[in-house]
């Protein structure tokens, strides 16, 4: 979601059959009001001109997507949305609070994270017009706000979502466990993900949750937090929405591939059923990317890109860990081989990168 040159040049190599891996789709570096970060992988885009430049840079250069960040004033986001569509190339990623949910449903951005929605739900009367959107979630006073949530305004943004036809990826894992559900030192070292974290990542990333939670939101603003995220969510997919499942990762120590099931046990727990969970994490990513005549779905004459599994998910979601093994462009690979590649390349995260 956040590409870089390098990550085209292992797209050229997978399509060509030269490398093993996923089929990558891959969005440009973000564009953001501010760098930050180090590095910072991205176009700081103050203007109209400067963001209209970059996305033609982003569009010459091959990427799939603009990627937006943070900090995207509303004539800079103007910009952004009419550049891409003169040069052919679609927008997803964060909303502003300056853009506002209306604003990027109208423009069919695909939305990350339910971005601006805390926000969009709020009383009219609300004395607090911030939420916890976005990086609003790490400040403890914007908590307060979980007070004022007119919870009519959560069915009514659900079905403006499905109406405009718009693809969100809700990520619910990552802010439910991050800000919303507390866990144990022990419990986050005993993550499967966690030996594959760069130990530099790990110390910042321990740093970030101990601020955090030094003096976190009360309890019930937190479980108040979950579920109207979860309200969302369900409505969005009752109303005919497009869910998809994503992970957000490598943030605060939830990692690719693990993580995408554990979004799948989250939207189970938000109230859609195992089948609609796989199909936002097959079928309905498909459809976006425009691939589902050759991806998404299993059927004659289909990319082989698919999982066999021991046991039935529709009988519980977490049977999608249990594999036999994975078909990746043709290529089987049984879960012991699985296994034993993710053995070898662990120990090369935990060095200082010269091996």
């Amino acid at each position: 979601m956040i590409g870089t040159p390098e990550h085209l040049k292992m797209r050229a190599l997978i399509a060509k059959g030269e490398l093993l891996g996923p089929t990558m789709y891959v969005a440009s570096p973000e564009l953001a009001g501010r760098s930050y970060g180090d590095p910072f992988n991205g176009y700081v885009v103050t203007t109209p001109e400067e963001a209209r430049a970059a996305v033609k840079k982003a569009k010459a250069a091959g990427y799939d997507f603009v990627k937006l960040t943070i900090a995207i004033s509303r004539p800079v986001y103007d910009a952004v949305i009419e550049a891409a569509k003169e040069v052919n190339i679609r927008v997803v990623g964060h909303v502003d609070l300056r853009v506002g949910l209306r604003r990027a449903l109208e423009a069919g951005q695909q939305i990350e994270h339910l971005d601006s929605y805390m926000e969009a739900v709020l009383k009219d009367d609300s004395p607090m017009k911030v939420s916890v959107s976005d990086s609003g979630v790490g400040r403890k006073a914007n908590w307060e706000s979980l007070d004022y949530v007119d919870e009519r305004k959560v069915a009514e943004v659900s079905l403006a979502t499905a109406k405009a036809g718009i693809y969100t990826c809700p990520t619910l894992t990552f802010f439910k466990l991050s800000f919303a559900v507390e866990q144990s030192d022990e419990a986050i070292r005993a993550r499967p993900d966690y030996r594959f974290f760069p130990p530099e990542m790990l110390k910042s990333r321990h740093a970030a949750r101990q601020r955090y939670w030094a003096s976190p939101p009360t309890l019930e603003r937190r479980e108040k937090y979950i579920r109207i995220r979860n309200q969302m969510v369900k409505g969005i997919h009752a109303a005919g929405g497009k869910i998809m499942a994503g992970s957000d990762t490598p943030e605060l120590f939830l990692l690719y591939g693990f993580t995408l099931h554990r979004e799948l046990k989250n939207l189970v727990e938000a109230g859609l059923t195992p089948y609609a969970a796989l199909e936002a994490a097959t079928r309905t990513p498909a459809e976006f990317l425009n691939a589902l005549g050759e991806a998404g779905v299993i059927g004659r004459g289909k990319r082989a890109d698919l999982i066999l599994l021991e046991a039935n998910p529709l009988d519980g979601i977490s049977n999608t860990e249990k594999r036999a093994g994975v078909m990746a462009r043709g290529r089987w690979i049984a879960e012991a081989e699985l296994k034993k590649m993710l053995d070898e390349i662990a120990p090369r995260f935990q060095t200082d990168g010269r091996e």
